[in-house]
């Protein structure tokens, strides 16, 4: 327990560089795959929509809190979906500025869920009001028009109590998705999943074997080859409207220097072309799949999604993966191919005076299960996955 009350204060830093690592380590959970340097690579890549900082809480002098935000100019148009989407892109055609706020998120723009880091001798609560209450100003100075707390699970009601108890308000975010591996190999896992979809995924795998011979190596470095895997990322980038943030070449160098125990590049060839990528973070029985790539004029032809989820899978049976992690979003084929999804949540706090007058049914409308058909019907299809995993 703590043995001196002496007064919370706050600061903030608007680099890494400026928190020695002995401090992260010690107040961050050392189960974490998207520590130090993760952040660290996130915050040196230039990643142009946002801008980082770090509010740090000491008491007596003694780090006692690290809780990284990120500031970005957000439109509504990255949350709602459907044809009300695609009217609200029309107007910004003309009114840049329509629908558009600038945010503070705490947590960090590409982690799976949020991470803070807190002294085991601190009150949640406490802590916690003195980041609201700080954030908020800084959020004054800065011009922001709300304050999101960026990703809670089930697993973090602590956390959430303590958002609560400070007023802020709770809506559901895009889920993740999860699919816990219980195969003995690659043929066992196919045939458990559902009839239709064991069928349609032999087809497509005995159709690509008939068109080409496709080889995956996992790497844990692609300097070499950085060039052409940046290339596949910026096809698939481009045929979204939407985006939430634009990596960098520096991202895909600098996370091979900062985490270098627990990146895994999935490559795939046609002969000797590369035609598909995924970037995935590896710790003990889980990985993470962070950024996926591939040839836009062959993956329909070759159905690279579904042979090269099949190679990833055949991977992690074999190397002791229990937990593959997904991601958000294109949620149909990640449901069919047995993962199910883990909530996450945001808490929100408005302070634009006309936000703030409408915040309550303003949260409860732009919730992502209220446009997305898929995210409508899972609790009556039972596929809500309500464990800890991350």
């Amino acid at each position: 327990m703590r043995q001196d009350d002496g007064k919370l204060t706050f600061s903030i830093s608007d680099t890494i560089d400026n928190i020695p690592r002995d401090d992260w380590d010690r107040l961050f959970d050392p189960g974490c795959i998207e520590g130090w340097g993760f952040h660290r690579t996130i915050e040196q890549s230039g990643i142009k929509e946002f801008s980082f900082g770090y509010a740090l809480i000491k008491r007596n002098n003694t780090l006692c809190a690290i809780i990284p935000f990120f500031i970005n100019d957000f439109s509504f148009a990255t949350i709602i979906q459907g044809p009300l989407q695609k009217l609200i892109l029309f107007v910004q055609k003309f009114w840049r500025r329509f629908l558009w706020i600038k945010i503070i998120f705490v947590g960090n723009p590409l982690n799976e869920k949020l991470r803070i880091g807190i002294s085991v001798d601190e009150q949640m609560n406490e802590i916690i009001k003195e980041a609201v209450n700080g954030l908020s100003s800084f959020a004054a100075k800065t011009g922001a028009s709300a304050m999101l707390f960026y990703n809670l699970t089930e697993g973090q009601k602590n956390i959430a109590s303590a958002l609560e108890q400070n007023g802020l308000l709770c809506m559901e975010n895009f889920p993740n998705t999860i699919l816990e591996i219980k195969a003995k190999n690659l043929e066992d896992f196919i045939q458990n999943l559902g009839s239709s979809t064991r069928k349609d995924l032999r087809r497509k795998l005995r159709k690509t074997a008939s068109l080409v011979t496709l080889k995956t190596e996992v790497l844990t470095d692609i300097f070499a080859i950085q060039n052409e895997v940046y290339r596949l990322y910026t096809c698939n980038f481009e045929e979204s409207d939407v985006h939430f943030e634009t990596l960098t070449p520096e991202f895909f160098h600098n996370i091979q220097i900062n985490m270098p125990e627990s990146t895994r590049f999935f490559i795939t060839r046609a002969g000797e072309k590369i035609v598909a990528f995924n970037l995935c973070l590896l710790k003990g029985n889980t990985l993470i799949d962070k950024v996926i790539g591939m040839d836009k004029k062959i993956s329909r032809m070759y159905s690279l999604y579904y042979t090269t989820f099949c190679e990833n899978i055949d991977w992690c049976i074999k190397n002791g993966i229990r937990y593959y992690v997904l991601g958000i979003t294109d949620y149909h084929p990640k449901l069919r191919l047995g993962a199910k999804l883990m909530p996450l949540y945001i808490y929100v706090k408005l302070f634009n005076p006309l936000l703030k007058l409408f915040s309550r049914p303003l949260v409860r409308f732009i919730q992502p299960k209220n446009f997305d058909p898929t995210l409508k019907n899972l609790e009556k299809n039972n596929l809500v996955l309500r464990e800890e995993l991350l």
